[in-house]
C-alpha cells in the first residue's frame, strides 16, 4: 500500500512538472524568424506575447493561471523594477530561474536584449 501511494505521488509530481514546463513554452516561430535581427528591429512586444505572456500576462502582472502556479514575477512591481539589473534580467531569460524555462538556446542575444527593454516598459511611475 505504501509503495502504491509513493508511486502515485511520484506520478502526480512528474505530471505536474511536465505540465508546468510545457505550459510555459511556445512554438518559437517568431523567435526563429527574428533570430538574426538587430535589437532595434526585434518585435519585443510580439516576442513577449509568444514566449512570456502565458505566465507573466499580457500586462506583465503575472495574474495568469500558469503565473500563479509557478510564482511568476510581476513586472509592474516598483520595488522589483528598481532593484533588478539588465544583466540579472538577461541572465534569468537565458537560464530560467525556478519553474521558468531557459530561453538561452531559443532566443538570440538581440532578442533577449529587446525583451529586457520591453520588460522595463511595464514599470509603473
Amino acid at each position: 500500500m505504501k509503495k502504491t501511494i509513493a508511486r502515485l505521488g511520484t506520478l502526480i509530481l512528474t505530471s505536474g512538472v511536465l505540465f508546468l514546463n510545457f505550459g510555459c513554452q511556445s512554438n518559437g516561430r517568431l523567435a526563429k524568424a527574428q533570430a538574426n535581427y538587430p535589437e532595434d528591429k526585434v518585435d519585443a512586444h510580439a516576442l513577449f506575447n509568444e514566449n512570456c505572456a502565458r505566465c507573466h500576462g499580457m500586462d506583465g502582472r503575472a495574474r495568469t493561471f500558469h503565473g500563479r502556479l509557478v510564482g511568476a514575477q510581476n513586472f509592474t512591481d516598483k520595488k522589483w523594477q528598481a532593484n533588478v539589473t539588465d544583466e540579472e534580467m538577461s541572465d534569468a531569460i537565458k537560464k530560467g530561474p525556478k519553474a521558468m524555462p531557459a530561453f538561452g538556446k531559443k532566443l538570440s542575444q538581440a532578442e533577449i536584449d529587446a525583451l529586457v527593454a520591453y520588460v522595463h516598459s511595464f514599470k509603473q511611475e
